[in-house]
């Protein structure tokens, strides 16, 4: 249940900061969004691996 959670809000601040990294004219904004997408493939990593670790490794 949270696995679904956790994906949706990612999904949704991935999308905010897309949003941010097209219509931003400020370089350190756009570093910002930039950022923010980077920390967000790295929380769906470590999410998935986590629940892949507790599924196979009981």
């Amino acid at each position: 249940m949270m696995l679904e959670y956790v994906l949706v809000l990612s999904a949704y601040l991935f999308s905010i900061s897309i949003y941010g990294l097209i219509k931003s004219r400020n370089m350190i904004k756009t570093f910002m969004c930039f950022d923010l997408i980077l920390r967000e493939g790295q929380d769906n990593i470590l999410l998935k691996s986590t629940i892949w670790g507790k599924m196979y490794h009981q």
